[in-house]
């Protein structure tokens, strides 16, 4: 779904400071207005004998520890010395964005990949649980889902980016999926391979697509992806009213059939949409921020909100099978 978090974030890169050209502005960066004026603005260049008179003559720089012309002789250590560390400033290799402790590509699949391990770790812990006893299984999953919930929230709200409820958040999550994912293992055996294995053809032929300028965002897609998502969330919630109430069936509900294909695959296909939608999003606001050198930290949320938006396709994906596996 559209994730609130990327919302946060695309603010804060809105105030990113711009050179007067619309370049991203390095850390340090001065307008020239602001800036000290050159020491040896104005001079005359030390190394041209004869001064303005001689300028087009080809002239040599004095050798080291040699007096330079035009260099009072009490001056003559100072201007060596300010020479010498002008050159080691000159030779030193330019910094990088590991130097300037901004965000790159690199930060952000690393830790996507650190929290998505986590998230396995977790599923892998759920899903024995499941094994070994169901019912403590699903007394701490509703109790996961309550905790991932709270810390959704904070990590949403919080005025500082907090990678431990992050990191934390990545190994709970995993083990309600872990839950959930035995339970419809259990009716349909053989589905969670497929729904992950579809998930990650989704994920992979979203990146590609977008990589190679086939799906960009824009205004529409934003519009498109928040609207779509914030009504998925109240739907969920009023179905899940519904159901725990007993006032609806939902499970025939879904069954329906429209034109042959049940309810419920319309609704997941439709829901997946919006999560590829809500995905692009996502991996063009990873690339906005390295072009506008946003501090590394941010690496954290474009994680949290890649990984979000990735279980949310799956899960949906999950429904679909059902559906479909159900049928046969």
């Amino acid at each position: 779904m559209a994730n609130p978090v990327m919302n946060s974030i695309v603010k804060d890169w809105s105030t990113q400071q711009t050179t007067p050209a619309g370049y991203p502005a390095m850390p340090g960066y001065q307008p020239a207005s602001q800036q000290a004026p050159n020491p040896y603005g104005g001079s005359t260049n030390p190394y041209v004998q004869g001064g303005v008179g001689d300028a087009a003559q080809t002239t040599y720089p004095a050798p080291q520890g040699a007096p330079v012309y035009g260099v009072p002789q009490d001056q003559q250590g100072a201007y060596n010395d300010s020479m010498a560390s002008y050159e080691a400033m000159m030779n030193a290799p330019a910094a990088d964005a590991v130097d300037r402790g901004t965000m790159t590509f690199d930060d952000v699949v690393v830790k996507s990949i650190m929290c998505f391990g986590l998230l396995l770790v977790g599923a892998t812990a759920g899903w024995m649980t499941g094994i070994v006893a169901m019912d403590v299984a699903l007394v701490l999953f509703f109790a996961s889902c309550a905790v991932t919930l709270g810390l959704a929230i904070f990590i949403q709200f919080s005025k500082k980016i907090r990678p431990g409820a992050i990191v934390t958040y990545s190994l709970i999550e995993g083990f309600s999926l872990g839950v959930i994912s035995y339970t419809f293992e259990s009716y349909f055996p053989g589905i969670v391979i497929s729904a992950v294995l579809a998930t990650l053809v989704v994920i992979g032929t979203t990146l590609a697509a977008f990589m190679l300028g086939f799906v960009r965002n824009s205004s529409t897609l934003t519009r498109v992806a928040g609207i779509g998502s914030l009504a998925f969330f109240f739907y969920y919630l009023v179905t899940f009213a519904l159901s725990v109430s007993g006032m609806v069936n939902m499970r025939a509900v879904n069954s329906i059939t429209v034109f042959g294909i049940p309810l419920g695959v319309i609704i997941g296909v439709l829901a997946v949409f919006i999560g590829v939608l809500c995905l692009v999003r996502d991996f063009d606001a990873v690339k906005v921020g390295v072009a506008s050198n946003v501090p590394v930290k941010y690496a954290w949320l474009c994680t949290f909100a890649i990984m979000t938006d990735v279980i949310w396709i799956y899960l949906e994906i999950l429904k679909i099978l059902s559906y479909l596996m159900r049928r046969n």
